[in-house]
């Protein structure tokens, strides 16, 4: 049976998602037009990590004051779980192939993850809880 208000609640932390992606775009495109230089798309900028990360903890936020820590405890969990799993993977891949299976040149943490992926693991993990209260 599906529970309708965890439904709710995913769609809504999913549409932000997917609006924040969209106003990035178009703020890349308008930079583009205004200074006709193109924005950096090479690269993962602080910009791109603002506009990923600012709605959806807006939405983090709102759900944290209808219903307790309970949320936030989720997004913190999954953000440490993530990075930690991040790192032994990175090291172990590097000390058994002899190659990094990936690199972070902005603020890495000994080259295996980054401060910066954090928030993403805990994002990650929010989107995955929220799902999986649907069928709860």
């Amino acid at each position: 049976m599906i529970n309708t208000p965890a439904l709710i609640r995913f769609l809504i932390f999913f549409a932000l998602i997917i609006v924040s992606f969209s106003l990035e775009a178009l703020f890349s495109k308008l930079y583009y037009k205004l200074t006709n230089n193109p924005y950096k798309n090479h690269h993962y900028s602080f910009s791109k990590y603002v506009y990923f990360l600012i709605l959806p903890i807006l939405i983090i936020l709102y759900f944290i004051k209808g219903s307790g820590l309970n949320f936030f405890s989720v997004f913190i969990a999954f953000a440490l779980l993530g990075t930690l799993a991040e790192w032994i993977i990175g090291f172990f891949y590097h000390r058994i192939v002899g190659q990094r299976l990936w690199t972070y040149h902005r603020y890495s943490i000994t080259s295996y993850t980054s401060f910066l992926s954090i928030p993403m693991w805990g994002l990650a993990g929010s989107i995955f809880y929220l799902f999986i209260q649907i069928f709860i």
